[in-house]
């Protein structure tokens, strides 16, 4: 037996989560990075797959959603690495329950970057098959899944990565870089008809380099470099240079640097999210029947997110790391 917590708020229903991400944004806020005092206590955790105990008398009257419904949830305050969330109706879209949780939850973030970044880079809605697509950090889990969703229309996909990952991307089709660009640049200048940038080394200056003349670049924003060393520590309200600098970047991106879109991942939700919603249907289409098979790094108990963290700054964790709140560490 189990205490379940009452909701919040009358608009609000409690889920039971099955899974949670950690992810580099909860890595960042763990550090003070963008946490603020309004915000603590913090837990982390922003997108949660789980089943619906509990509803909110407003959120009951709706009628969108009952107790038992599985559904995928974005919250805005984090609270995800935890064994139940009390989260606004709203922010919740119901999932098929044949779908593993711990797949679902990756269409939620890094899936739904990737979506999104892809249909950026598309003019007119046409598809990619045949083109030449770079990804600026194919290791990553929005990397990988940008991999995945751009395989399937038969794109040809170069992405740049620490030398000792490119014997495993090469096994998924994808011809590699080294990070720096002032090595690849020189070759690739002007050769690509698409570039994803979701590593921003230079203020995305080598990818607009790297695009032909009708190409498209696509901006992913934030970037959290949590493997960085030389990161310094934030306190809560405390702007930092890193910060500072890229949104200098993202400036650049998007009102000064043409054939340019940017995609800022923490506020896509809310800026349509009837959009968002049936996007997220759609990706948990795919992966009902198969299409997409994302890469699951760990699945760690509460106990363990921490070490989680841990391993993901280290840059090791190949794919995305999931709490699993229901198993014991």
């Amino acid at each position: 037996m189990y205490f379940i917590p009452k909701p919040k708020s009358e608009d609000h229903v409690v889920v039971k989560i099955e899974a949670s991400t950690i992810s580099a944004r909860d890595c960042m806020k763990c550090r003070g990075h963008g946490l603020t005092r309004s915000m603590l206590p913090f837990v982390p955790g922003y997108q949660v797959v789980g089943t619906i105990q509990t509803l909110g008398d407003t959120a009951k009257a709706e009628g969108q959603f009952r107790e038992g419904d599985r559904v995928a949830g974005v919250s805005t305050f984090g609270g995800g690495n935890s064994r139940f969330i009390s989260i606004p109706a709203v922010r919740l879209t119901k999932i098929s329950n044949n779908v593993k949780s711990t797949q679902a939850v990756c269409m939620i973030d890094d899936y739904m970057a990737a979506l999104k970044a892809l249909r950026l880079a598309k003019k007119s809605g046409s598809p990619i098959t045949g083109m030449n697509i770079l990804i600026t950090d194919g290791f990553s889990p929005v990397g990988q899944a940008t991999i995945n969703l751009a395989n399937m229309e038969g794109a040809n996909i170069y992405c740049c990565a620490d030398e000792s990952k490119h014997s495993y991307l090469a096994s998924l089709g994808v011809k590699c870089f080294v990070k720096n660009p002032e090595v690849w640049l020189p070759t690739a200048t002007g050769t690509f008809d698409v570039v994803i940038d979701n590593s921003c080394i230079d203020s995305y200056t080598s990818s607009w380099f790297a695009l032909n003349q009708k190409g498209s670049l696509v901006v992913i924003a934030p970037v959290y470099n949590i493997d960085n060393d030389d990161l310094p520590a934030a306190s809560c309200g405390v702007v930092d240079i890193v910060e500072l600098k890229q949104k200098w970047a993202g400036m650049k991106a998007r009102y000064v640097m043409t054939q340019t879109s940017f995609l800022n991942t923490e506020t896509c939700y809310d800026e349509d999210m009837d959009q968002y919603k049936q996007d997220l249907r759609y990706l948990m289409f795919l992966l009902e029947r198969g299409d997409v098979k994302p890469k699951v790094a760990e699945r760690v108990s509460l106990d363990d997110v921490p070490d989680a963290q841990r391993l993901m700054q280290s840059g090791r964790a190949n794919g995305t790391v999931v709490c699993v709140p229901w198993i014991e560490g």
